[in-house]
């Protein structure tokens, strides 16, 4: 057994409450709307070493060696109000990973299974692209970072660009 994991963190917004809260968020994706972590709730897939699991609020206690991915949807996965993540970043503490931005890792026309009835078991083999942002803790330490990404209307028109600041510690 491997001693390096990979940390899945799934992202999801509260698109519509953003959308009400926010009657004109920025437009300009180098200074997104400042959001606080009550309009996201992050989950870890490996619930040793965390806490605030469910929250915006989330601390990851990663080992050097571990990847981190970030998967981003809206509370309807992405049917409505899709948001596309579009920026991590450090921002400030410790140097802890391999590099200061995380990198896009995109997986165009994967097979994957859907349901055709509500029997689970009557399904269809269909395509779906998959992308994360990814990168791989190098050091010990707390790091803040920035975290950015763009909401689009039911229309799948731009709505506006937003931000938030989560850290990572690893051990």
């Amino acid at each position: 057994m491997s001693r390096n994991k990979i940390i899945n963190v799934n992202i999801i917004i509260d698109s519509s409450r953003l959308i009400n809260d926010f009657p004109s968020p920025s437009k300009d994706q180098n200074n997104p709307t400042g959001i606080g972590h009550n309009y996201q709730f992050m989950v870890v897939s490996d619930t040793a070493n965390i806490s605030g699991q469910g929250t915006g609020d989330l601390s990851i206690l990663a080992n050097q060696g571990d990847v981190v991915r970030f998967y981003a949807t809206s509370e309807y996965n992405n049917y409505d109000n899709p948001v596309i993540l579009y920026k991590l970043f450090k921002f400030g503490g410790d140097n802890v990973f391999q590099n200061p931005n995380f990198e896009l890792q995109n997986f165009p026309g994967v097979d994957i299974v859907v349901p055709t009835s509500f029997n689970p078991l009557v399904t269809a083999q269909s395509t779906q692209n998959f992308w994360f942002a990814q990168n791989t803790v190098n050091a010990k330490g707390t790091e803040n970072y920035g975290l950015q990404f763009a909401l689009y209307d039911s229309d799948l028109n731009l709505y506006g660009y937003f931000s938030w600041d989560p850290a990572i510690t690893a051990q």
